[in-house]
């Protein structure tokens, strides 16, 4: 069976044809039919494979189709439209190209976990009792199958999210729970959700076989990458906090940044917009920024839009006291759709240039030749980049002869 590791109803919303680069061999292939393009045989088993069709892709489908991209301005959701796109996205992270051995690491989180807290613990002073007491225990013991393999794991792993709901709640009841789907779960859940429209007058969104990206947290020195900054202002705000219930609001984005340390994540689903996943972080900003001096964007992250951050509105059936949310099925999310300049855009589609395994995808060259360039230039020297692209800028430079205004 012809596997999509990357979803057919997402590539088709960036065109009928797509150009894909391939940054092992240097070869540009275009007009590539979709059905073709991020595709193997067998890439997932036969079981797994149906499931995917009747349990998330045919009900986002509908969703993407009928709401996510006809939408102009805003976005209303319901809180069952908001766990399908949720689970989308979970599943999006697990099943692409070279995840059978990332679930490896993945399974072994909690007992790094552990690890960490201990050498953390001796480091303190602490006694044996003491560190023991307070290592977080693990969430569950997984069921250890018999012969099964990485690549059975992994299946595992997608089939437990695609039999609930995403939640970690309706996680723990399954039989044949994972670590790594637990886990993430947890991550996808921390974010808030917004959707970016590229400047795709001139650039467009660019896919890879990985599916999403990511930014981390911009370091001390403004170049390396830490992912410390926003959980150690919240500790020190914390420490310093003496209102009770403050502090039980502050704790709870704690918890929820050490989940989602990432800035966002970001999924395109189409040539012109994207689901971006933003960290926790960026929301207790917008909530509290009347009440503390919050750290400024440029000291965390290279998109200093603040707009880009706005958290969405909701309308709430039950009261909320801001620290349980009191859910109802008639509750209501509401996103305005944000649009990304052309200095934006190129930059997001440098972060997909970066994480990456074998293909780079665009609806054309003309679309995506302002993000290539862009991304040489973030990654001449002295900044070292991820990926090889010198055979596209090769055949950038022989298209266009000099001709090319970017």
């Amino acid at each position: 069976m012809n596997s999509h590791y990357v979803p057919r109803l997402i590539l088709n919303k960036f065109s009928d044809k797509l150009s894909l680069y391939n940054i092992k061999t240097g070869e540009l292939k275009e007009n590539i039919r979709t059905d073709k393009a991020y595709a193997q045989e067998d890439f997932y088993d036969d079981e797994t494979e149906k499931k995917l069709n009747l349990r998330i892709e045919s009900q986002f489908g509908s969703l993407l189709a009928n709401k996510l991209l006809k939408a102009k301005d805003k976005i209303e959701l319901s809180r069952d439209e908001l766990y399908l796109i949720k689970k989308f996205l979970l599943i999006s992270v697990i099943r692409s190209v070279g995840n059978e051995k990332f679930m490896q690491v993945e399974k072994k989180f909690y007992d790094n976990l552990a690890i960490h807290w201990e050498m953390q613990g001796k480091l303190k002073g602490l006694s044996e009792s003491e560190i023991k007491e307070s290592t977080p225990p693990k969430p569950f013991e997984e069921r250890q199958i018999e012969g099964e393999t990485d690549y059975q794991y992994w299946m595992r792993t997608l089939n437990v999210i695609l039999d609930t709901n995403g939640t970690q709640e309706e996680i723990l009841k399954h039989p044949n729970k994972t670590y790594p789907a637990y886990r993430w779960s947890g991550v996808i859940m921390a974010g808030y959700l917004a959707f970016w429209d590229s400047e795709f007058k001139h650039d467009e969104f660019v896919i890879t076989d990985i599916g999403m990206t990511s930014e981390n947290e911009k370091g001390w020195n403004g170049i390396t990458v830490h992912n410390q900054k926003k959980l150690k202002f919240l500790i020190d705000l914390l420490a310093k906090e003496k209102n009770k219930h403050t502090q039980m609001q502050i704790a709870k984005y704690m918890h929820s940044t050490t989940s989602f340390h990432e800035n966002f994540q970001m999924f395109p689903i189409s040539a012109k917009r994207m689901i971006a996943l933003i960290a926790p972080f960026y929301k207790f900003r917008q909530v509290f920024k009347e009440i503390y001096e919050m750290p400024e964007l440029n000291t965390l992250t290279c998109l200093t839009n603040e707009n880009l951050y706005a958290p969405n509105r909701n309308y709430c059936v039950l009261p909320q006291d801001g620290l349980n949310a009191n859910y109802h099925l008639d509750d209501k999310y509401i996103y305005d759709i944000k649009k990304l300049t052309r200095d934006e855009t190129r930059y997001c589609n440098s972060l997909f240039m970066d994480r990456i395994n074998t293909y780079l995808g665009f609806s054309s060259l003309t679309k995506a030749v302002g993000s290539i360039i862009k991304y040489k230039k973030l990654n001449d020297p002295p900044y070292v980049p991820r990926n090889d692209y010198t055979n596209l800028y090769k055949i950038i430079q022989e298209r266009y002869k000099g001709s090319l205004n970017v």
